[in-house]
């Protein structure tokens, strides 16, 4: 049970940490403004805002199944249902900051990428 709880907090702070690395560098190449209130609409950022959360989702997946129980497969969905309520809960902090197009497609692909993760892991 503990392994289990501790492979969702894995899963969610290696997603994070990825997240926050990975904004630093948008930023620092300049795909990013550095103002957190600018709003973002280019097509190249917001493709490599989505391709990030995709592998990130994809590899926190994969180190939840790793942490999880030996064929405990229920840590993968609650890392998906965690990891869509904190999506919900900071797309709309960002709402009027980007197209809803990108908002959406966020969302829906959070759960499908982390499950894929989990999935990886049980086939290696």
């Amino acid at each position: 049970m503990i392994r289990n709880i501790v492979a969702v907090f894995s899963g969610i702070l290696s997603w994070t940490a990825l997240w926050l690395s990975y904004n630093a560098i948008l930023k620092t190449i300049g795909q990013l403004a550095p103002d957190p209130t600018a709003r973002v609409e280019s097509v190249s950022a917001l493709s490599l805002l989505l391709i990030g959360s995709v592998l990130f989702s994809v590899i926190a997946g994969f180190i939840a199944a790793i942490v999880s129980a030996r064929g405990s497969y229920g840590p993968v969905l609650v890392l998906c249902a965690i990891q869509l309520a904190l999506g919900i809960f900071f797309q709309l902090q960002f709402w009027k900051l980007m197209p809803l197009g990108y908002h959406i497609s966020f969302l829906i692909l959070l759960a499908p990428a982390t499950i894929l993760g989990g999935w990886l892991h049980g086939i290696m």
